[in-house]
C-alpha cells in the first residue's frame, strides 16, 4: 500500500477528497466509464468505505455535482462595492462564474457538459442551485428598487430563472471553447437581464433607471 493510502484523514476531509477525485474523474470521462473502485483506489480506501459515504455511484455523482454547486455559489458571492450599479454587480457575478469554471474545469465539465444536468437524479440539485441564485439576484434588485408588488416580484423571479438558464448556457459554451472572451460574455449576460427586467410591467422607477 502506498504512503498516500496510509494517510489518516478526518471523515470530513476524506469525503472532500473523494468528491474532488470524483469531479476529476467525471470531468475527464463519460459517467458510464467511471467506476467506484477506481475512485476508492485513487484515494487509497476500500470500496466498502466509499459506500459508507455514498450509497451508490449515482448518489456519488449527484453529491459531486452538489458540492460543485456549493463551491460555485461561494465563488460567486461578490458583495456590492460603494457606488456600484446593478449592471456592474451582475457583470462582476458573471465574470466570477466564468472564472470559477476556468479554474475548475473537471468539475464544471462533469456538471454542465457531460451527463450533467440531463440526469434525473440531478433535478433536485439543479433546482436548489437555481433557487438560491435567484434569491441572491432578487435581493440585489430589491436593494435598488425597494419593496416590490407581489405580481411584479413574481414576474421578475421568472425572468431571473430564465436568465440563469441563459447564463449557464453561455458558461457551458465557454467551457467547450475557452477562447471565448469572458468580458464580452459577461457584458452580454448583464445587459440581457436588465433589458428583460425593463420590459416587466409595473417595475419601480428606481429600478427602471438601472435598466
Amino acid at each position: 500500500m502506498s504512503g498516500k493510502a496510509r494517510r489518516r484523514l478526518s471523515p470530513d476531509d476524506r469525503r472532500t477528497e473523494l468528491l474532488a477525485l470524483g469531479a476529476q474523474a467525471f470531468g475527464q470521462r463519460p459517467y458510464d466509464e467511471v467506476r467506484i473502485d477506481e475512485i476508492a483506489a485513487r484515494a487509497g480506501v476500500s470500496r466498502a468505505l466509499m459506500y459508507h459515504y455514498f450509497p451508490d455511484k449515482r448518489a456519488f455523482f449527484a453529491e459531486v455535482i452538489r458540492n460543485e454547486g456549493e463551491r460555485l455559489f461561494e465563488a460567486t458571492s461578490t458583495p456590492a462595492r460603494p457606488g456600484q450599479t446593478l449592471f456592474e454587480r451582475l457583470r462582476t457575478g458573471v465574470l466570477a462564474y466564468l472564472d470559477y469554471h476556468e479554474r475548475n474545469p473537471h468539475g464544471s465539465w462533469a456538471a454542465h457538459v457531460g451527463l450533467g444536468r440531463t440526469d434525473p437524479v440531478l433535478v433536485g440539485v439543479d433546482s436548489a442551485d437555481n433557487e438560491r441564485q435567484m434569491q441572491r439576484i432578487m435581493a440585489a434588485v430589491v436593494e435598488v428598487a425597494g419593496d416590490l408588488d407581489d405580481k411584479v416580484e413574481r414576474d421578475l423571479q421568472v425572468i431571473v430563472y430564465g436568465w440563469l438558464a441563459f447564463t449557464l448556457e453561455i458558461c457551458r459554451q465557454r467551457i467547450i471553447d475557452p477562447s471565448l472572451d469572458a468580458h464580452q460574455l459577461a457584458d452580454s449576460a448583464a445587459h440581457s437581464l436588465l433589458d428583460a427586467v425593463a420590459r416587466v410591467p409595473g417595475i419601480p422607477d428606481a429600478l427602471r433607471e438601472h435598466c
